[in-house]
């Protein structure tokens, strides 16, 4: 079995893959959608390959690095995003798991205080919103160090995943950065944008893309694997205007395209689209380990063309979907969206029940502690 590296970076929008140049050259992009629309229950979603990860915005049993670990893999975890917080079962079946996420900067001391109290926080947030800041995430050119290390400390065959933040808003660390006046104008008074501003948040979201990709690149010509299965993709994209929204805001739960249609970048890895992002994982593990250690329990299929299938795994037609779901719950409810990749069906703010096995699992909000919930604004979540 081959070695196995799936690279997730936050916020990348699936027509923006032309500002990555060697992810763009050197693997066969997949239209995608994904399970959720912000980073949590899709990553969740894309980890377990079901839409309870979706639901609950966790990792559930079986989680992809189960699987990967039943084939006789060596699993290993990196990210730097608060949302994959263990506590959040993200390092559900890694062997070795890396979460680089702590409080940082806690910048304004009156912020501080505001945000102990859930009606003072909102009163200051009135009069000085937040925005979003990188500076105490882990750089992604420190990530993929780490990366590096943890992958060639192991022995073969390895399954690595890891999430990359630096394309999150504001899109870098200082000039790098799209402007603080700018990043909250788009935010609260989007219709002020000038032309100028709104070029310079595109010209900033590329900038940070093709950073992005010159450290995948880095990541794969430095592994000690001399032939290994590489796949990019995204936990959802980023708005720019359309419909006079900016960036991703999960409280509004949007499931706009533009926010959830991303990548599926494979190399040796012929898959048949349209597709789920829940399909990523299970395509994967078939083409190495046999489609009989795909888990019965995830809602993800196997999406390999017949071309990428041996003889005597081809069936009639190619196995693309025909249709997707994507989930976006918060704080209770949810807003699903299912479609058939010509008709789009949307439901606001719905009472969400997913029964499977005689079990009914609603969408919930997860307790978290204030440390977490500070590090949620310090990304520019608005609760």
């Amino acid at each position: 079995m081959r070695d196995v590296i799936l690279v997730s970076a936050d916020s990348v929008r699936y027509d923006f893959l032309d500002a990555m140049p060697y992810v763009s050259a050197n693997l066969d992009n997949h239209e995608t959608i994904t399970g959720a629309h912000y980073t949590r229950p899709s990553l969740a979603s894309l980890l377990t390959s079901n839409y309870q990860g979706a639901v609950e915005s966790r990792v559930m049993e079986p989680s992809v690095a189960d699987a990967f670990s039943d084939a006789g893999y060596t699993t290993i975890g990196l990210s730097s995003s608060p949302h994959t917080d263990a506590r959040f079962g993200f390092d559900r079946g890694f062997d070795v798991y890396h979460h680089f996420s702590e409080a940082g900067n806690r910048g304004n001391p009156i912020r501080q205080f505001a945000s102990q109290f859930d009606l003072v926080r909102k009163v200051y947030h009135r009069f000085k919103p937040p925005h979003a800041k990188l500076s105490n995430r882990l750089p992604d050119d420190e990530l993929i160090d780490h990366s590096i290390e943890a992958f060639n400390d192991e022995s073969g065959p390895r399954f690595m995943w890891l999430h990359m933040m630096g394309t999150h808003r504001p899109y870098g660390l200082g000039d790098d950065a799209v402007p603080k006046e700018i990043d909250r104008k788009a935010l609260f008074k989007p219709e002020k944008l000038t032309d100028a501003e709104e070029a310079t948040i595109e010209e900033k979201y590329r900038a940070t893309l093709k950073r992005a990709d010159a450290e995948i690149e880095r990541l794969v010509e430095s592994v000690d694997s001399e032939d290994p299965i590489v796949v990019f993709t995204s936990d959802h994209g980023d708005e720019f205007g359309e419909e006079g929204h900016w960036f991703h805001q999960p409280q509004r739960g949007r499931v706009a395209d533009a926010l959830i249609t991303v990548p599926a970048a494979t190399n040796d890895l012929e898959l048949a689209e349209p597709l789920s992002s829940l399909d990523i994982a299970p395509s994967i593990l078939a083409d190495q380990a046999g489609p009989d250690a795909i888990p019965s329990e995830w809602h993800g299929k196997d999406v390999r063309t017949n071309a990428a299938r041996p003889e005597s795994e081809q069936a009639d037609g190619e196995a693309g979907r025909d249709h997707a779901l994507t989930v976006a719950p918060w704080h209770g409810s949810a807003t699903l969206a299912w479609q058939d990749f010509e008709t789009k069906i949307v439901a606001k703010d719905a009472d969400l029940e997913l029964s499977r096995d005689g079990e009914t699992i609603e969408a919930e909000r997860g307790d978290v502690d204030e440390d977490l919930k500070q590090q949620m604004r310090d990304l520019g979540y608005v609760e």
